[in-house]
């Protein structure tokens, strides 16, 4: 049976990232820090900088823009392409397997495509989702080719998928934005995360079929809690609807995976964030403007949005993604649950 890491009671404490690492022998072929080698597929919870980088300041590249990355000490305090201060959930998921940050991105294996970096492959991108045919985002699936072209390529060794781990980040719920609203019924609910949760699975079983021996994949967060859908009550309260639905395409994801493979690990990032959200209190970066986006500047090159003092006691940095605090508190309660499932041990 697949294990199902389940938080129903988590408090917001932010831990702070041990130093230590784990460091196991390297296999013969390459040399190897990681008991696993880790394969990242999903949207901006996860990308580490294969959004395109753009020479214009806009919402979609704003990650490559200050104040992107400015508690992120190991890049200088500077953007990276993360959505995020510093660090991603993928990059606390190498710390617990070992590393230091997260595999490097795709985007720079193409030009060499001999060569992928020991540690791995970070194929997610900012924005994607399952349905996405944002050609800037390419889709899940579309990601899983990727990954697939390596492997044929031999860029991936047999040996390299023998202890191998993927985890699959669509998180933001991009593929329901325009498609569901607060008008939209049940039955519509209930068909659309029934097709997304149906792509979800079937990239899975992809990966299992590449030769990938364990996959890791989020449940979507408590999307009624994010910022930008509760800024009209101050923060105070969670849009209902928007929560409801990320629901029902977890149960989707449940009844699919959980008594299916006990090679899949679902991680429910419903429950930390849900529970981690304090009352009134919203995004470290801030723009007054509803429509705006954090790092935005007005039309004559002023800053429009404001930063906290402290980012590092904030759990959102923007109005959807968590602070590099944030995700240290999140990995942290599901550390010991990968472990597990993955048998290793780690000292972060």
């Amino acid at each position: 049976m697949t294990k199902l890491v389940l938080f129903t009671a988590a408090c917001f404490v932010l831990l702070l990232l041990n130093g230590a690492h784990h460091v196991v022998e390297g296999r013969p072929h390459r040399e190897r820090r990681n008991d696993y080698m880790l394969f990242v597929l999903g949207d901006s919870y996860a990308d580490v900088g294969n959004r395109p980088q753009t020479s214009e300041k806009t919402v979609l590249s704003r990650a490559w823009f200050y104040p992107y990355g400015i508690s992120g000490s190991a890049h200088g305090n500077r953007p990276t392409g993360r959505v995020s201060d510093g660090m991603v959930q993928s990059d606390i998921l190498a710390k617990i397997l070992g590393g230091d940050e997260s595999p490097p991105p795709s985007r720079r294996h193409w030009r060499d495509s001999d060569k992928v970096d020991p540690s791995g492959v970070n194929f997610a991108v900012g924005g994607a989702g399952v349905l996405s045919d944002d050609r800037a985002a390419p889709s899940l699936g579309q990601q899983v080719d990727q990954l697939a072209s390596l492997i044929s390529s031999g860029a991936v060794e047999t040996a390299d998928l023998d202890r191998s781990v993927a985890l699959v980040a669509i998180s933001t719920g991009a593929d329901y934005n325009g498609r569901i609203t607060h008008e939209s019924s049940s039955r519509d609910m209930t068909a659309l995360t029934g097709q997304v949760t149906d792509e979800l699975v079937a990239a899975v079983r992809r990966l299992r079929d590449l030769g990938v021996t364990k996959v890791l994949v989020n449940l979507l967060p408590a999307l009624g809690c994010m910022p930008w859908q509760s800024v009209a009550s101050n923060y105070a309260t969670c849009d209902s609807h928007s929560n409801a639905l990320a629901s029902m395409h977890n149960a989707a994801l449940r009844r699919r995976l959980h008594d299916s493979y006990d090679d899949v690990l679902l991680l429910d990032l419903y429950s930390i964030f849900s529970n981690s959200v304090q009352p009134n209190v919203g995004p470290c970066c801030r723009n007054p403007d509803p429509n705006g986006y954090c790092g935005q500047d007005d039309s004559s090159g002023r800053p429009h949005y404001s930063v906290c003092d402290n980012p590092d006691q904030a759990f959102f940095w923007d109005y959807m993604h968590p602070t590099q605090a944030g995700w240290e508190t999140i990995m942290q309660q599901l550390q010991g649950p990968i472990q597990d499932f993955l048998g290793i041990q780690s000292s972060w």
